[in-house]
């Protein structure tokens, strides 16, 4: 045996075998575990904002509730009021800033394409620029229709008027100013600043009202055995924690603050 001709040569069928180093797999298999935790952040990250947002909205939805269920202050059945159109709002805002984001990313992207750029082959074709700009705007104006849960939406609203961006979207300046003098009457006749203290008639309709609340918290607990310290938050029925228990067992708000219908939304 020598160095030239060693005792084990190569096989003839492993000759044009290529072998990878094992760091290089090793490292591949690195990059395939950061990229599926990666993902698995940015899934709770997505779960998370969709459980605030459904949080919120059931939150007010527990507050305009209390219209009509319990006597209220004047200036707190304006809050409740106020509460109403805010859904609505809110689902509109979200649609305007969707169009109008795609609309630029499309704009990038039909860049890149142009351009070559490999980037840019990794999304659709771009939609139609005229078609992006009408979705955007049709969005704005249904948006600008809407009523304006308090003053700085009134501003928002002033604002695209005074820029000229609503008229461009298609509604007259004559129009834009009835809606803003609409949102703006109401916001004055419905103010949630502190008037006068309540009666001693609607403070004991009130405390009957929050003590039905907590029994009723209560027999639930009991029916699904959940823990005394689950429910100790909801008991002090701030509208947050009202909310998060309602959205975390599919309690019914109607049953939870009226006591009518089914204790859970898909209970028949």
């Amino acid at each position: 045996m020598t160095i030239e001709r060693p005792m084990f040569p190569p096989r003839a069928d492993e000759s044009n075998v290529v072998k990878f180093p094992c760091r290089v797999a090793a490292q591949r298999g690195m990059v395939s575990i950061h990229r599926r935790h990666r993902v698995e952040r940015e899934a709770r990250v997505r779960r998370g904002m969709v459980s605030i947002h459904r949080r919120h909205r059931v939150e007010r939805e527990a507050r305009v509730r209390e219209i009509g269920a319990v006597e209220l202050t004047e200036t707190a059945k304006n809050s409740r009021l106020r509460d109403a159109r805010k859904n609505a709002w809110h689902e509109a805002q979200t649609r305007v800033e969707y169009f109008h984001r795609r609309m630029e990313f499309d704009s990038v992207v039909e860049r890149m394409q142009d351009m070559g750029l490999p980037e840019g082959n990794l999304h659709p074709v771009p939609m139609d620029r005229g078609e992006a700009v009408r979705l955007w705007r049709a969005a704005l104006v249904a948006q600008f229709l809407l009523p304006a849960p308090n003053g700085g939406d009134v501003a928002w609203k002033k604002t695209r008027l005074a820029i000229g961006e609503i008229e461009r979207a298609g509604m007259t300046r004559e129009r834009a100013r009835n809606v803003i003098d609409r949102d703006t009457a109401f916001l004055a006749a419905h103010p949630t600043k502190k008037s006068k203290p309540m009666s001693a008639e609607a403070k004991e309709q009130r405390r009957n009202f929050k003590e039905a609340m907590r029994r009723r918290i209560k027999e639930f607990a009991a029916s699904r055995d959940i823990p005394d310290d689950e429910i100790r938050p909801v008991l002090s029925l701030r509208h947050r924690h009202i909310a998060e228990f309602a959205t975390t067992y599919n309690v019914s708000l109607q049953w939870l603050l009226e006591g009518a219908g089914p204790m859970q939304e898909h209970d028949q």
